[in-house]
């Protein structure tokens, strides 16, 4: 079995809006994984093909120190953290951890196969 060439990797625990991103994916025929912690996010990192990592500030297990960590030791992956516009520390919080993109969920629902594009996009 061949590895896929991208990869989305979903941190969040909200269905429905889990559910709007995995379309989004399969529609594009992007690959996706699902995880629920920054723990198992980690888990599922691979610096041998294109990721991109989608981080759900309202994710009740979100490990600010993990995400950072896995910045760290990540510098290629790009990732695309989303919360309420209202929260303005968790989106602070984000981009101090590391974050390549952080916007509000409003904007990243209205872009998202924009965004999987533009964040998977073969490097010329």
């Amino acid at each position: 079995m061949t590895k896929p060439a991208s990869q989305v990797l979903i941190l969040c625990s909200d269905i429905m809006f889990s559910s709007q991103i995995t379309g989004a994916a399969r529609q594009l025929e992007y690959t996706f994984c699902t995880v629920l912690s920054t723990r198992q996010a980690l888990a599922q990192l691979d610096d041998t093909i294109r990721q991109v990592l989608l981080v759900d500030l309202n994710q009740p297990s979100l490990n600010w120190e993990q995400l950072k960590s896995i910045h760290q030791e990540h510098p290629a992956l790009i990732s695309v953290a989303f919360g309420p516009h209202v929260d303005v520390e968790k989106l602070e919080a984000a981009r101090e951890a590391g974050c390549s993109e952080v916007m509000p969920r409003s904007r990243f629902s209205a872009q998202l196969p924009q965004i999987l594009e533009s964040a998977l996009a073969e490097e010329l």
